[in-house]
């Protein structure tokens, strides 16, 4: 396992896997990030995996490609795939993309950028 990028899971209810994700997720990780996620997502009974970038120090254009490549996979096996939460770099490459809104659902992505003074975080709506 890279020691750059960390990927650990629980499952929270039946259907829901919450995959957090600490560290860096770059073009030296997107291997693993691939690999990992797409284990994570393979068992049938998994309907929704919640991925939380809140501990993700960096996410770069290749390892975003990645999440949305995740992403169509699941959606073809009837899964989805959400961003609970997302801060500083990482929010930037999300904002960015203009691809928020295809990580949520029903549910809120919190983006929150760390220029921006406590309390003015950014949240993009399904």
């Amino acid at each position: 396992m890279n020691e750059l990028l960390r990927l650990d899971h629980h499952d929270v209810r039946p259907g829901i896997r919450h995959v957090t994700l600490t560290g860096e997720a770059d073009l030296s990780t997107i291997e693993q990030l691939q690999h990992d996620l797409g284990r994570l997502s393979a068992p049938r009974w998994v309907r929704h995996l919640k991925l939380d970038l809140k501990m993700l120090r960096f996410l770069d254009c290749a390892a975003f490609a990645v999440l949305l490549r995740i992403r169509e996979t699941a959606l073809m096996r009837g899964q989805r795939v959400t961003v609970t939460a997302a801060r500083g770099g990482p929010a930037r490459v999300i904002t960015l993309s203009g691809s928020g809104h295809l990580f949520s659902h029903s549910d809120v992505v919190q983006i929150s950028l760390s220029h921006r003074p406590a309390g003015r975080d950014l949240v993009a709506l399904a």
